[in-house]
């Protein structure tokens, strides 16, 4: 007997991929870019945007569009290498203050240069 229009609760989707993986949900919440609490609402979201499915897809590397079929479809890319040689969020958080300071300490010397040259006119 074959179900016509069957409904597909895509936070269940999600919750069931997920658990799949055997992964903390707090770091798969993290890798997509979201909260735990916001992981916990997600699941219970029966109408889940797909861009969101999409993100969580990207993180667990998992193909939603193979449970739903109207959903359009997307790239699950791998990782830059630097990743797997064990690059952490708290490393790439380090790298992003790093050069946001060295960025900031040019623009000061710059503004100091401009100062000093409007000053000799």
């Amino acid at each position: 007997m074959k179900i016509k229009n069957a409904y597909i609760h895509r936070g269940h989707v999600l919750r069931d991929a997920v658990e799949a993986t055997g992964l903390n949900k707090e770091i798969v919440a993290d890798k997509a870019g979201y909260t735990r609490s916001s992981y916990y609402k997600h699941i219970q979201d029966p109408d889940l945007a797909y861009h969101i499915l999409v993100a969580y897809g990207k993180a667990i590397k998992h193909d939603f569009t193979v449970e739903l079929h109207g959903m359009p479809k997307y790239i699950v890319e791998e990782p830059p290498a630097e990743y797997e040689k064990g690059m952490s969020i708290e490393y790439a958080l380090k790298q992003i203050h790093f050069w946001k300071d060295k960025y900031l300490e040019l623009l000061e010397k710059y503004n100091q240069l401009i100062e000093e040259k409007i000053t000799r006119k």
